[in-house]
């Protein structure tokens, strides 16, 4: 194939760069019209972002009957399978006919790619689903196809296809030893223990419920702790003397939890001993710097003193990843506190979503303590009002002494996040719209589409309960700013589905529709005497121009903060299906992306 090369989109999905991958497989189908790889790719690109009616269209224009090539043809079968299996598992009801015909489906898809290619693995998801559907002997066939097809040992998934094989055979024994054998060679391959798990739930019968014993998620910790005290407290809480007992504590906590992934800043204090902990046993740290870094130590380590910057440093070096909520400088906004304390909250819930298990908060907090923004104390209230599981480990207690004088204490006027001031920055959800195809309309068409367009978010915006706190417009264009993300992402989904109904030939163009991009972050509200308004300026506004340009057209992408604000307010109408980390229009970085929709559609 001459032009844009398959091995080019593959390299992209390869890369995580899914909506790259998508756009490289338009125009290699442009190309070449009879092409079947790209067509499967594209389709591969719209399964990982979630987008599974667009993989089945991108799957559906391939002619199976005339594949050649065998590789191909077994990639084209077992996506065809992996998605009617994804619909199966989707139905509330699996009695019904449409869950019965997607297992069906899927069952057959598997079976013919496990035929071309002969490999056990799609042999195994066939036996699963013949068990599910209620058709023992399919099942039981398939299962010893498997396992005749594996050798004696492999990876990971070498086991985890062993123990399901043998689970379909009720060889549970067996099944056992492979699957926690899959366990211990999986090692923090998170994502593949919870895709085993994932498959037990699916096939739910009390055997294979009681392996998922043998291959456990991980806990998904989100931290927050006091710091050490400040040199000016006069009234102990944390005092340096504690601080050998704190991080006993905290290791034997972690120890008795087994296998963690954790969120946290990096104060002096509780939050870098926490991180200590947790990389010295070898677990996963993400850290979340509210502001640029300088500052953050100025803040809130400098004052314990440098041995503490000198840890500071070290727990950033060994983290798996540093966040930066926002790059820019802190200038005493006390706001950016908290979006940080919103994020840990939130990328540990998705993270716990993503590996099917249940996110825990971990604090170093002495109750009663003054709630500031952002802080333990107020983490700590949210969390349990949210429901959330929460552990703690009381500084009183370790102290061995009464409770600290939380009065006397908030007299002190503690300089603890002292800063410049300025004008201050709140929190906004920032949604930018677009028409793709819009450039190319002609131009007989542009004024009834603009009307159209612009009152049917004028009517969207009517119908919300919480209205947007600003909004501008040019041509196809749309700037519109929330309180929340909640308020955000319902008015996005409304006027999605507002203009999918929309006769796109009727206006001279055809295969288009909205791209919408969602971000949250601390913004400027200034007023604008050419508009006559409030208006909203900052990094985080021009990050989100940069997100809707790469939006694939007629769905909803979101930043992980706003993903992860989104999720910390407890809303549960809203779901957010991560799609991997791409980069932003006009070289503005990268950006890990979520893909927005109702809970329960796809």
């Amino acid at each position: 194939m001459t032009g844009t090369s398959s091995a080019a989109i593959r390299a992209a999905l390869d890369a995580g760069l899914n909506t790259e991958a998508l756009d490289l497989a338009r125009k290699a189908v442009l190309e070449d019209s009879g092409a079947a790889e790209p067509r499967y790719l594209g389709a591969l690109a719209c399964a990982r972002m979630g987008a599974t009616g667009e993989a089945e269209r991108w799957l559906g224009e391939i002619d199976r009957t005339r594949l050649e090539n065998d590789a191909l043809a077994a990639e084209v079968w077992s996506l065809a399978g992996r998605i009617a299996k994804e619909r199966f598992s989707a139905a509330k009801d699996r009695t019904h006919p449409a869950a019965s015909a997607s297992a069906r489906a899927a069952i057959d898809c598997y079976r013919r790619a496990y035929e071309i290619s002969g490999s056990a693995y799609p042999a195994a998801n066939a036996a699963t689903l013949a068990m599910l559907s209620g058709d023992a002997a399919l099942s039981k066939t398939l299962a010893r196809d498997a396992l005749h097809k594996l050798a004696a040992s492999g990876d990971h998934w070498h086991h985890a296809t062993s123990g399901e094989a043998l689970l379909a055979l009720g060889r549970l024994p067996e099944a056992r030893q492979h699957y926690e054998e899959a366990y211990r060679l999986a090692g923090n391959r998170f994502g593949d223990i919870a895709s085993m798990r994932r498959q037990l739930r699916l096939i739910g019968s009390s055997a294979a419920l009681e392996l998922l014993d043998a291959i456990p998620a991980p806990h998904i910790i989100a931290f927050s702790g006091h710091m050490i005290d400040h040199p000016a407290r006069t009234t102990p809480r944390f005092p340096p003397a504690l601080e050998p007992a704190v991080a006993s504590a905290l290791r034997e906590r972690l120890a008795h939890l087994g296998p963690s992934i954790g969120y946290a800043q990096p104060a002096c204090g509780a939050d870098i001993l926490f991180l200590e902990a947790m990389q010295d046993a070898g677990m996963q740290t993400q850290i979340v710097l509210p502001f640029a870094k300088p500052d953050f130590i100025e803040t809130s380590v400098r004052f314990a003193g440098e041995a503490w910057c000198e840890r500071f440093e070290r727990v950033l070096a060994r983290a798996t990843r540093v966040i930066l909520a926002t790059e820019e400088a802190f200038l005493g906004d006390q706001v950016l506190f908290e979006h940080a304390a919103h994020l840990i909250q939130g990328m540990a819930i998705l993270r716990a979503r993503e590996l099917l298990t249940q996110p825990l908060a971990l604090t170093v907090h002495e109750p009663g303590s003054r709630e500031l923004a952002g802080g333990t104390a107020a983490s700590a209230r949210i969390w349990a009002r949210n429901g959330g599981q929460t552990e703690n480990i009381d500084l009183a207690v370790l102290r061995g002494g009464a409770p600290a004088d939380q009065a006397k204490i908030d007299e002190e006027a503690l300089p603890e996040r002292a800063g410049q001031s300025g004008r201050p920055r709140s929190l906004k959800s920032l949604f930018f719209a677009d028409i793709s195809g819009f450039s190319g309309m002609p131009e007989e068409y542009t004024p009834p589409f603009v009307e159209m367009f612009l009152e049917t978010c004028q009517k969207t915006l009517e119908s919300l309960e919480h209205q947007a706190v600003d909004a501008n417009t040019r041509g196809d264009a749309l700037f519109i700013v929330f309180d929340l993300p909640s308020h955000a992402a319902e008015f996005a989904i409304r006027l999605q589905q507002a203009m999918s109904t929309v006769d796109w030939p009727a206006f001279g163009i055809s295969g288009t529709g909205v791209r919408i991009g969602l971000h949250t972050g601390p913004v400027f509200d200034i007023y604008d005497p050419v508009m006559s308004k409030t208006t909203f300026y900052g990094t985080h506004v021009n990050r989100a121009a940069r997100l809707e340009p790469i939006v694939q057209p007629g769905h909803i992408f979101v930043t992980e903060a706003f993903a992860a604000s989104l999720v910390a307010e407890n809303e549960g109408r809203f779901t957010c299906d991560y799609i991997g980390a791409m980069p932003l229009a006009k070289q503005f970085g990268e950006a890990r992306l979520y893909r927005l929709r109702w809970s329960g559609e796809d």
